[in-house]
């Protein structure tokens, strides 16, 4: 029997859940056939079969946990020996080589393959070390900035956190290679073991816990700058959709400015086009982040059904990974809850954030008399290494004046 373990999938999380099997025990399948759908740091993921071959073990059930590298498949037949061992381990790559081709359209690493206009990407290639990789992308390039060699250190959990990676360069000691770090007795207490799945590292949902993780990112990577302003909306024809007339005024606002509506990795400033904004939906599970793609071309309509389909799809627990990728902005609009003003969080490679607070009256001097005025404030926050005071400000400007 030829085993397939469960690739890195590139969302930074250690583990994925078995959400929906598509094949059988005794069942044939081809090669690139999808054997099963899983869910990872909020997305639905696909994972297609490496080769051709007979299912003959499902090494977990639906609903239960599987780290990267565990056993997820069993194959008997077709492609056995040196050729499935190739094709099982031809999975991932690092992600500094996927953003180096023009088909990758996110960072990270990929499985199988991905289809993006008129590219696809082929059966990559393996890492060279022998090792379990240890790091996400970004915290692999942060090391080589910072000049630390992950290879000889151990991570104190699954994989390094940037606050190690900087502790080493900082010079504090951290575990070797061939150490193994040592569990509390209290995480011991939190660790299960099942006799298909193994450990579990967290009760966590994955969705809070890829939360957690961009979190982290942005505070170690980023140095906001916010902007506050208000708008007055008082014309708004009665009905008018906030987030639409918000979505428009971003694309608009980014013609103006398109620093402001780009990438910002390696230390290099990308604009990019068309406007992909990426809209939070707050849901049970946790914050997802869906991404409407070039938004200055679609109709209302079309904006509107995309919002609601993400919306329902959010409330039952996930959203497929195509539909999480690509964004090029992201989008608040927090005010239909509670709050005025915030300080919305820029999440890597972005440069910029848009927050809505809730509309409210407010009595101002127009037309040289005191009259009540209805106000819709804006909390924009940028990356202030990759774009300035001034074309942030711009921004707001351009915002502002699409939407009065």
């Amino acid at each position: 029997m030829k085993t397939f373990k469960l690739p890195d999938l590139g969302e930074g999380l250690p583990d994925a859940v078995i959400r929906q099997w598509h094949v059988r025990e005794g069942d044939s399948v081809q090669a690139d056939q999808t054997l099963v759908t899983v869910e990872t740091a909020k997305a639905l993921v696909e994972v297609p079969a490496p080769f051709a071959g007979t299912v003959q073990t499902l090494f977990a059930a639906e609903g239960e946990t599987l780290e990267t590298g565990q056993p997820l498949i069993g194959f008997k037949g077709a492609q056995a020996g040196e050729e499935a061992d190739k094709a099982v381990d031809q999975v991932t790559k690092p992600a500094h080589q996927a953003r180096s081709t023009k088909a990758a359209g996110d960072s990270g690493t990929v499985v199988g393959k991905i289809e993006q206009g008129s590219e696809a990407l082929a059966v990559e290639q393996r890492p060279l070390a022998n090792r379990p990789r240890s790091a996400t992308p970004a915290v692999r390039a942060l090391a080589r900035r910072l000049g630390v060699d992950l290879d000889s250190l151990h991570p104190s959990g699954a994989r390094f956190s940037e606050a190690e990676v900087r502790a080493a360069a900082r010079g504090e000691t951290l575990p070797r290679w061939s150490e193994k770090p040592k569990i509390s007795d209290e995480n011991q207490e939190k660790t299960h073991k099942s006799p298909i799945t193994g450990p579990e590292s967290s009760d966590m949902p994955p969705a809070r816990r890829a939360m957690t993780i961009a979190m982290n990112r942005a505070r170690d990577q980023v140095c906001p700058m916010t902007l506050c302003d208000e708008v007055d909306i008082s014309g708004w024809p009665k009905g008018t959709s906030a987030t639409l007339r918000l979505l428009r005024a971003i694309a608009r606002a980014a013609i103006e400015e398109p620093n402001l509506n780009a990438h910002f990795d390696n230390e290099v400033l990308e604009p990019k086009s068309p406007v992909n904004v990426g809209l939070a939906v707050d849901a049970a599970k946790g914050l997802f982040v869906p991404v409407l793609r070039d938004v200055g071309a679609q109709t209302e309509t079309a904006l509107l059904d995309s919002i609601t389909r993400f919306k329902q799809q959010a409330s039952e627990g996930a959203i497929p990974q195509k539909d999480l990728q690509g964004a090029t902005i992201h989008l608040s609009n927090f005010g239909s809850l509670a709050g005025r003003f915030a300080t919305p969080v820029v999440v890597p490679p972005l440069v910029c954030i848009v927050g809505a607070g809730r509309a409210h009256k407010a009595v101002l001097p127009h037309k040289g008399k005191a009259r009540v005025r209805k106000l819709l404030p804006l909390s924009i926050t940028a990356d202030h290494r990759a774009v300035t005071g001034g074309e942030l400000a711009r921004f707001l400007k351009a915002l502002k004046e699409d939407l009065a």
